[in-house]
């Protein structure tokens, strides 16, 4: 990707966390023209990791939530969120336990007899 490219997905950071968190005291203003100084402090990274791992608890899809990351693909986003998707292996294993006959102690609702 190149530095326009990079530029677009890091706008919110630069433009609109940082500024808000300097205006909150969290971290220092940065001087006119000069690029934001690394901080610990600012929890963006956080903040991206938790609004994913809540949109994939939540059943989006992982193509959707790689396109809206800004990833350039969706083995990226299962890569560092696979653990979040809280059916993971579940609706595999009711399909076996189904085909066997056996009760599972977990049906997703979606495979679910009503």
């Amino acid at each position: 990707m190149g530095a326009r490219g990079s530029r677009l997905l890091n706008w919110p950071h630069v433009d609109v966390w940082k500024p808000a968190l300097a205006k909150a005291g969290v971290i220092h203003m940065r001087e006119k023209g000069q690029r934001w100084k690394a901080s610990r402090m600012d929890g963006f990274r956080v903040l991206h990791h938790t609004y994913a791992s809540v949109i994939l608890e939540a059943g989006e899809s992982v193509v959707t939530l790689a396109r809206w990351l800004g990833h350039s693909s969706p083995t990226i986003t299962l890569d560092h969120y696979a653990h979040f998707m809280p059916e993971a292996g579940g609706k595999g294993r009711a399909a076996v336990d189904a085909l066997l006959g056996v009760v599972p102690e977990y049906v997703p609702e979606d495979l679910a007899l009503t």
